[in-house]
């Protein structure tokens, strides 16, 4: 199946297909210069895209994201495409990563979407229906990190690799999809590490 099937079967329009493309061509030409990401082709890119939103056939409808170390905007740039009524908060510390999220939000019309060159530790907690986190930390400090934002509707999805039965931590609400190399680790609800 290319991925332009598995985005219409995600549900996606082609006008938010064509703006994931854009992304990725964004994403492509900065990379050149400002090194943002190790993707290094377009079907790379849509790859990444695709795994950032095979999540959305089993998530729960959300309406707040936030995202810890959005890094060069995967998962978050693309859930925001695919749900323009939830607005996104990107939380990225390195100062040309934030601003390449932040143009490519302009670039591609996401009024959805803020960005914020911060330590997600500098920002003032608030209550969010999904916490996103792909590549960036362990699960234990993820969660430690998301625990301020959490609530008993959240819902915290990392994107993880072949490692995620090593660091997950036993909560009663975590589960784990692996689809190929890629694990999700999805956790429902407000059990907090401690």
């Amino acid at each position: 199946m290319s991925y332009l099937d598995e985005l219409s079967a995600l549900g996606l329009s082609k006008a938010q297909i064509d703006q994931l493309q854009r992304f990725c061509a964004l994403l492509l030409a900065w990379r050149k210069t400002h090194n943002v990401t190790g993707v290094r082709t377009h079907e790379q890119c849509m790859e990444y895209v695709v795994d950032s939103l095979l999540p959305l056939s089993w998530l729960s409808p959300f309406t707040s994201l936030l995202d810890i170390g959005s890094g060069g905007g995967f998962p978050a740039l693309p859930l925001a495409i695919a749900r323009p009524e939830a607005s996104a908060l990107l939380v990225e510390p390195i100062a040309k990563k934030a601003s390449f999220l932040t143009l490519t939000a302009i670039e591609l019309g996401l009024t959805n979407v803020r960005v914020v060159a911060k330590r997600i530790e500098e920002i003032t907690p608030f209550p969010c229906d999904l916490i996103t986190s792909r590549a960036v930390a362990k699960t234990d400090t993820i969660l430690q990190l998301a625990a301020p934002f959490r609530t008993k509707e959240t819902t915290i999805l990392l994107y993880k690799g072949s490692s995620v039965d090593e660091e997950t931590p036993f909560e009663e609400r975590a589960r784990i999809i692996k689809q190929g190399s890629r694990s999700y680790l999805i956790i429902e609800g407000e059990d907090r590490v401690s």
